[in-house]
């Protein structure tokens, strides 16, 4: 069975981007005329047929799987509103021709070994999707499995990271080294030159954390702060993780804490109300989520950094059936949402779902 020329496949012949060469098989404005002959010809050679692009297909029913870490246990911190921006999205545009399936799977085990992947991974293997919405840090399949993925045809947008090894049409995702600017710049406009920082930063090997870090290294770096930073990598919620975090805390030179992930935002908040410091050294969290909110009302927290995943959500299915029914491939392929800083002052627009309108 010869393999399926994709648009991906142009792009990667051409050395462009998947967006130029929508631009230039469509007349587009934006590709220089000798680049949009060039493409034409790879196309041509490849044998590559828009077919995706063709009015008839726009009425053949598109298949996607939504895969994201499930909505209960310590993911409900963070994947709630990521979801309900996929439904919201679905559910205006319920006259297009898309039937969309969600899988769930545990954030905190194995991804690859939880039956909703299973699911997902049986409906590639049998060709049955025409695109894929997922998130970017977990290895949810394996290297063959992306590459037949690739050879398929089958379009990957994913969301709070990108996974190269999907090659995905594109990511959409927060600008990680900006929250942690925003972080430093919150922090050493509060605290004194020789005040120590407890930053909860999560795990170096993943690297929407270890981006946060850096933004925020930067900054120091770029701002001449020398302030001594105390480490912590922990990820999950766990009496070990506690432990280490107010140890840290209980540290007489300690004038600040922040997280670059909301389950250290809990543990943050609890550690300073056991050792006393609550209210009484500047905090940052991350995420708007209810034990959050109620930390920052309380004093406790004095920030939160959002990341926006109501944003991502919406705008990560919107862009994976825009390409899928109208041929509208992105225009970047990274797609920034959004980050947002908190304040007790403007926490109410973060209450009942307001923050839906905070979309753009």
């Amino acid at each position: 069975m010869n393999k399926k020329i994709t648009i991906r496949d142009v792009a990667q012949a051409a050395g462009v981007s998947i967006s130029t060469v929508h631009q230039a098989l469509n007349d587009k404005p934006g590709v220089s005329d000798a680049t949009r002959e060039h493409i034409r010809m790879i196309a041509d050679n490849l044998g590559y047929r828009p077919n995706k692009m063709a009015s008839g297909l726009k009425r053949r029913t598109q298949h996607i799987a939504v895969l994201l870490p499930d909505e209960s246990g310590h993911n409900r911190f963070y994947y709630p509103p990521l979801w309900q921006g996929v439904r919201d999205y679905l559910k205006s545009s319920e006259d297009l021709n898309v039937e969309c399936r969600e899988f769930r799977f545990p954030n905190e085990v194995d991804p690859a070994s939880s039956g909703a992947v299973e699911q997902v991974r049986a409906l590639l293997a049998e060709d049955k999707l025409d695109g894929l919405l997922t998130v970017g840090h977990l290895e949810a399949l394996s290297r063959q499995e992306w590459q037949h993925v690739r050879d398929s045809g089958v379009a990957v947008v994913q969301v709070g990271f990108s996974n190269p090894q999907s090659a995905p049409l594109c990511s959409v995702q927060p600008n990680y080294e900006v929250i942690g600017r925003t972080m430093a710049e919150l922090i050493f406009s509060h605290i004194p030159v020789f005040g120590s920082v407890v930053l909860c930063a999560g795990s170096p090997k993943w690297e929407q954390h270890a981006r946060i870090v850096q933004g925020f290294e930067d900054y120091m770096q770029e701002n001449g702060a020398q302030n001594r930073i105390y480490l912590d990598h922990s990820c999950y919620i766990s009496p070990e993780a506690q432990a280490s975090i107010l140890h840290l805390l209980e540290k007489p030179d300690v004038a600040a804490c922040c997280s670059v992930l909301s389950q250290s935002s809990v543990m943050l908040a609890q550690a300073l109300q056991q050792c006393g410091k609550a209210g009484r050294i500047f905090a940052v969290g991350s995420d708007v989520f209810a034990e959050n909110m109620t930390a920052l009302q309380d004093k406790v927290l004095n920030n939160l950094v959002q990341k926006n995943p109501y944003a991502q959500g919406y705008l990560g299915i919107k862009t994976l059936v825009e390409y899928l029914v109208q041929g509208k491939a992105p225009e970047q392929n990274t797609i920034y949402v959004g980050s947002e800083v908190v304040f007790r002052s403007n926490a109410v627009m973060y209450d009942s779902g307001n923050f839906r309108g905070l979309l753009i």
